[in-house]
């Protein structure tokens, strides 16, 4: 019974894991690596002092 707990949150453990990771854009992952983001797409809306939809889709949350 032991080993299924401890199997059940390792499962859990990773699963909040992946998902914190696939949160980030690729203009925050070039942003931690005090890059510009490579995007044709993103670097057009930076231009446009924006944010790329296709790449920063809106989230529940947002209301603008």
């Amino acid at each position: 019974m032991k080993t299924i707990k401890l199997l059940t949150a390792l499962a859990c453990a990773i699963a909040f894991t992946s998902v914190s990771a696939q949160a980030e854009s690729c203009c925050d992952k070039a942003k931690k690596a005090s890059k510009e983001c490579e995007h044709k797409c993103c670097q057009a809306a930076a231009k446009e002092k924006k944010v790329c939809e296709k790449c920063n889709p809106k989230k529940d949350g947002d209301k603008k």
